[in-house]
């Protein structure tokens, strides 16, 4: 990961991008609603207005809004308070707060497990 204090975008409230794949280097920021794919090998943070219906790869992951699909290869998974995941996930570590929800399969990530790759 790179610089904590680098985004390398954020997409507003109000927004809606659908289709495709959405890659980056730094920290991203979603607060509007997003379809598709998102890959990085940094931070995804979706805001309490965020929605996003995805397949993600992605290094951390903090959720206020909503996160709906699958959820792989994820080294820290982070429901805040408000904060909703209806997916199948597979984390190294997962923390779920007070007032989150979530639902799915979890497959934890171990050093066994990531030896088998």
């Amino acid at each position: 990961m790179t610089d904590k204090n680098l985004l390398s975008g954020l997409l507003l409230e109000g927004t809606r991008q659908e289709g495709g794949k959405l890659t980056f280097v730094n920290r991203m920021r979603i607060d509007g609603e997003f379809v598709g794919e998102i890959e990085s090998k940094d931070q995804l943070i979706v805001g309490k207005n965020g929605v996003i219906k995805a397949d993600l790869r992605v290094a951390q992951l903090v959720v206020a809004g909503t996160v709906e699909g699958t959820i792989s290869d994820c080294d820290l998974l982070e429901i805040q308070e408000g904060g909703r995941v209806l997916a199948d996930i597979k984390v190294k570590t997962l923390d779920i707060k007070p007032g989150a929800v979530y639902e799915g399969r979890c497959t934890m990530i171990t050093e066994a497990s990531e030896g088998q790759k």
